[in-house]
């Protein structure tokens, strides 16, 4: 089994996206189908984050999604590291600045569904759309599957999409970078120490909310998550 780490926001809340404004870039769709489950959200337009300081020179924003600075982005392309995409993003500080010196990093890489072995199962569906719930997990050692990984630095398993990873070589690199505002944890110890968070389980609409549409197409039509 490979190697690999979580990459993840760090513990200073102040370094993270103000949520409210967040919320209000998103729309709400009830089921078509008239599912009771929780509605489905997509972000209108590109990332706009707002944050409670004023250094034009954050490395990474965490929200939802992640920004970087183009500087990061430039330098992660440079050392030859795959598995995410960037589209342009702003962020406006707390003294009413606005930046689009900044990326939206959207992690690619995918290590397809969560191995049966590890106890992970569907715990609710809805028949008229994607929408599911899943949980909990009880062996994190058979989360992933290595044979359905696609070998890119960063990447993450279905349903964990909150959880993004990287491999030994990204996070090697990472730590001695000089790269501010992120954590690492070596594989899932993070999420095993609060896997109470997940009994209550994982609800998640389709494939294409969190990926791209071609490879939300190409990794999802074959298992329904399109």
């Amino acid at each position: 089994m490979p190697s690999f780490y979580q990459f993840q926001s760090p513990r200073n809340h102040q370094l993270l996206a103000d949520p409210e404004t967040t919320f209000k870039q998103w729309e709400y769709r009830s089921c078509p189908a008239g599912g009771t489950h929780p509605k489905s959200g997509r972000r209108i337009g590109p990332l706009h984050y707002t944050v409670k300081h004023n250094n034009r020179e954050e490395h990474i924003i965490w929200g939802p999604q992640i920004t970087v600075h183009v500087t990061v982005v430039e330098r992660l392309e440079r050392e030859g590291f795959t598995g995410f995409r960037t589209q342009p993003a702003r962020v406006s500080f707390l003294d009413g600045g606005i930046s689009d010196q900044y990326k939206e990093f959207t992690v690619t890489g995918w290590a397809g569904v969560v191995r049966p072995e590890s106890g992970m199962r569907v715990l609710e569906s809805c028949s008229g759309c994607l929408w599911k719930n899943y949980g909990p997990i009880a062996d994190f050692d058979n989360v992933i599957d290595w044979d359905q990984w696609t070998g890119e630095d960063f990447f993450f398993v279905w349903p964990l999409t909150g959880h993004r990873l990287c491999t030994e070589r990204a996070a090697k690199w990472l730590e001695v970078s000089g790269i501010r505002s992120f954590c690492l944890g070596q594989g899932f110890e993070s999420l095993q120490r609060e896997k109470r968070s997940l009994n209550f389980g994982i609800p998640r609409g389709p494939l294409s909310s969190v990926l791209p549409e071609d490879l939300a197409i190409k990794y999802g039509k074959s298992l329904g998550l399109e």
